[in-house]
């Protein structure tokens, strides 16, 4: 990957000082990075965008005192590090898990329950499922942040960008037409 970072740089001297500097504080920040963000392959990837930016403000790295250096390039590090872990935060929140039949499961289990029971509840469960199947994508994702996902009215009504009344709304119209489908289906 440095190989072709270095591609980039047309100056022989210029692709000198970014090997020199790469091959001397590389494990410092990859060091760094990992300790803030706990992940490995992370930890390099931010590396490597560090990398780009070096390449880009070339210059600007050139008239850094080599004793600040390292120091600068660590607070790089963190800022980008903590950019990530922010963003990564905010793909949490808005990545619903999905009731399609491949990937979201669930077995009812309760011992004092008999067996019987346990099964009707489970089909039950998994009819509703396929009805989820069918309903308009708006729907689903209100439905996915109440009930997956476990968000309050007020942050479900941030992320879709409309008000908390409206939130109850539409849950009370996606809970309607999960019915409607279950009944259209013969479930209930």
């Amino acid at each position: 990957m440095l190989f072709l970072m270095l591609m980039a740089i047309e100056s022989e001297d210029d692709q000198a000082f970014l090997i020199d500097l790469y091959n001397e504080y590389c494990q410092l920040m990859c060091d760094k990075a990992e300790s803030i963000v706990h992940n490995k392959q992370d930890a390099e990837d931010i590396v490597q965008d560090m990398l780009a930016y070096m390449i880009a403000n070339l210059q600007k790295f050139r008239k850094i005192n080599c004793c600040t250096l390292p120091f600068y390039l660590v607070m790089c590090i963190k800022r980008r590090c903590i950019n990530h872990l922010k963003q990564r935060e905010v793909q949490k929140k808005h990545i619903v898990g999905s009731m399609d039949h491949t990937s979201f499961s669930f077995e009812y289990s309760d011992p004092a329950k008999p067996v019987d029971e346990q099964v009707l509840l489970q089909l039950r469960f998994e009819q509703v499922q396929e009805a989820f199947t069918f309903l308009p994508e708006k729907i689903k994702d209100v439905l996915r942040y109440k009930y997956l996902l476990e968000l309050s009215d007020r942050e479900i009504a941030e992320i879709l960008g409309i008000k908390k009344n409206s939130v109850r709304e539409y849950l009370t119209r996606a809970r309607k037409a999960v019915c409607k489908i279950c009944e259209e289906k013969g479930y209930v």
